[in-house]
């Protein structure tokens, strides 16, 4: 079938010259030599080209032939077949992540159908300019690009509608709110599936035992917070400080805000949403826990800072990201309460043992336990669920 896109105001972001038409027919192998090849060569040119932005040289190294070799190796791949066509709708807050979700689709041999926020970031639109660069400069990627597209459209029921009656899959990042209208359009068939990856939050549990861990603990909190505003849903919002002396935790703060402060900024109205989710968090965490419990900010220019003793699920939900870190004391890791939602914990400082006996015990909703500084490496196994399998029939 000829998904013909003329019709409709779409703008097709990739790749450039498109016909705007779309042979859904079109598929391959799951992980076949060609497409491993043609995904590790367009990894490279990401590495290469794409040196001025942390987050693109990390999608260009998840390409390596190593890598995509070594998750072929965990499936029972000549029982493995295409699911036909897949609509990924990718989020607007971690735009970047599209990338992932797009070549894990083609690397299972499916046609993949991309759409993008209309409000893309620069990161975003560096990435593309560079896919289209390797297509133009690579004449012999026919089949990767065969297999990808990406466009760009306001929100229009219509065009969300047609492409997926065509659609085998559908992958959809978002609120739940979000999620639930697109699940309502049909997809091409009963055994046709959704993968929906909904708003979640993480955590940061670090314990300092001397002023020797300071900097790779805030590094590797860096690392975790700084990409994306800590708007992604892996980045912490809460730390938790296990057993760590109060002198050591301000110092912390102090060389983390310092890090920050040299290589990020605010613009207006994101300062301006800080503030009012600021201003907001004392009503948020309930009036009982402002009367009975310590709330105090501590404000390091760009790095906001609120020792608290709890949390509410509010305080969570309403959370703006922009480098706003709620921090709690606790005694124990039995002591972490975390609500349905939890996606990941960073660990610094901790025990791997002590880390694995906890998870394997405690009945708090967690889905993965990660080092420090891991929290936006991504994984096939993603949110719990394995997308080779997902995007496989």
């Amino acid at each position: 079938m000829i998904l013909n896109l003329k019709q409709y105001p779409i703008k097709v972001l990739f790749p450039l010259n498109h016909a705007y038409q779309i042979d859904t027919t079109i598929n391959t192998s799951p992980f076949s030599a060609l497409i491993i090849d043609q995904l590790t060569q367009l990894g490279h040119f990401l590495m290469v080209n794409g040196r001025a932005h942390p987050s693109i040289v990390a999608a260009g190294y998840w390409l390596r032939k190593s890598h995509l070799s070594s998750i072929k190796a965990e499936y029972p791949i000549e029982q493995l077949h295409a699911k036909g066509t897949v609509f990924h709708i990718a989020p607007g807050n971690v735009d970047t992540l599209f990338f992932y979700s797009m070549v894990i689709s083609a690397l299972c041999g499916n046609q993949t159908i991309l759409r993008m926020s209309n409000k893309l970031s620069d990161e975003a639109q560096v990435l593309l300019d560079l896919m289209n660069q390797f297509h133009a400069l690579q004449a012999d990627n026919e089949l990767l690009v065969s297999l990808l597209t990406v466009i760009q459209y306001q929100r229009d029921d219509v065009i969300t509608a047609k492409i997926s009656r065509i659609s085998y899959g559908r992958v959809i990042w978002g609120t739940d709110q979000s999620i639930k209208h697109i699940s309502q359009f049909p997809l091409g068939s009963h055994d046709a599936n959704n993968i929906c990856f909904p708003d979640r939050y993480s955590v940061a549990v670090i314990q300092i035992k001397n002023e020797s861990q300071l900097d790779s603990a805030v590094e590797n909190l860096l690392r975790d917070i700084k990409p994306y505003f800590q708007q992604a849903c892996s980045s912490p919002k809460v730390v938790y400080w296990l057993n760590t002396a109060q002198k050591l935790q301000n110092e912390f703060w102090r060389l983390l805000a310092n890090k920050l402060n040299q290589q990020e900024h605010l613009e207006a109205a994101d300062l301006m949403s800080q503030l009012l989710y600021l201003q907001r968090l004392p009503l948020l965490l309930s009036a009982d826990i402002v009367d009975k419990h310590k709330c105090l900010l501590k404000k390091y220019d760009l790095l906001q800072v609120m020792e608290v003793e709890s949390i509410t699920l509010d305080s969570i939900k309403s959370h703006c990201g922009l480098w706003v870190l709620l921090s709690l004391k606790i005694n124990s890791l039995d002591d972490i309460e975390l609500f349905e939602h939890c996606q990941t914990m960073t660990v610094s400082g901790l025990d791997k043992s002590q880390c694995k006996h906890w998870q394997s015990t405690t009945l708090q909703p967690l889905i993965r336990i990660v080092p420090a500084g891991q929290a936006l490496a991504f994984s096939h196994l993603w949110d719990g669920v394995d997308l080779i399998e997902k995007l496989t029939s």
